[in-house]
């Protein structure tokens, strides 16, 4: 596959994904995040900006996306069903306890976020679609390593053998949980959605302040994402053993 790349095309990719982890970027950072010459990574923006893929600010120069992205993810989100099927469902979640509700799905090494539904409270935690964190950080990238392939799960526990166990008991309890472990004084709880052939596609999430999260909650809310999650599966073509 590799031979088939077009290397400027890529490059300029890397480019997006580098503004879209920290906009209003300068071409010295940008050539020196990139591993790229500046006249390289020069060229490159003018194109995109003539695209309107990025925009251009003055006094100092500096890059942030354009518009053009916006279209993009609009016409991506409506293409990809099981973002679709999940938002019906996230906002189910979110009117029920008004808490946040995420998406989240496995990208290589990284969890993605790609939905996000925001809760009403002045108490929230913050998150928005876009953001990435470790594969195995948190609720959801629990739930996401562990229904990852067997090559990729091994990656993890062999620096941290301690993982083997959580990951068995995510399996058998069918969800995650965790308290201010990843960020302190927030917990979250995650579910695994599962296409037609059994794989796990995304982790559906619900994070709050432990300020609110008590015992009784975290029973009514468990129940409640876990029946979504399966709605969402369900959805999708699949049909559990029992």
């Amino acid at each position: 596959m590799k031979d088939n790349i077009v290397t400027a095309v890529d490059d300029a990719l890397l480019l997006l994904m580098l503004l879209g982890e920290k906009d209003n970027l300068g071409l010295s950072e940008l050539s020196r995040l990139s591993g790229m010459n500046k006249s390289k990574v020069y060229r490159l923006l003018c194109t995109l900006e003539n695209r309107h893929f990025v925009q251009k600010n003055d006094n100092p120069v500096t890059y942030h996306l354009g518009h053009q992205l916006l279209s993009l993810g609009n016409c991506a989100r409506q293409q990809i069903d099981y973002i679709q099927v999940a938002d019906i469902e996230a906002e189910r979640l979110r009117q029920r306890f008004d808490e946040n509700i995420q998406l989240r799905i496995r990208d290589n090494d990284d969890v993605l976020q790609v939905l996000h539904k925001p809760s009403g409270q002045s108490l929230q935690v913050r998150s928005e679609a876009g953001n990435r964190r470790a594969l195995g950080s948190g609720a959801s990238g629990r739930v996401l390593l562990a229904y990852s392939p067997l090559d990729v799960q091994s990656h993890f526990t062999e620096k941290n053998p301690s993982l083997i166990q959580t990951l068995a008991d995510i399996h058998t309890r069918g969800f995650a949980i965790t308290r201010g472990e990843l960020t302190a004084g927030i917990g979250a709880i995650a579910a695994p959605i599962f296409t037609q052939n059994g794989d796990c596609i995304a982790a559906l999430s619900i994070s709050l302040p432990l300020s609110r999260f008590s015992d009784d909650k975290e029973k009514e809310m468990t129940e409640q994402l876990l029946q979504s999650a399966l709605r969402i599966s369900r959805q999708l073509g699949y049909i559990p053993n029992n």
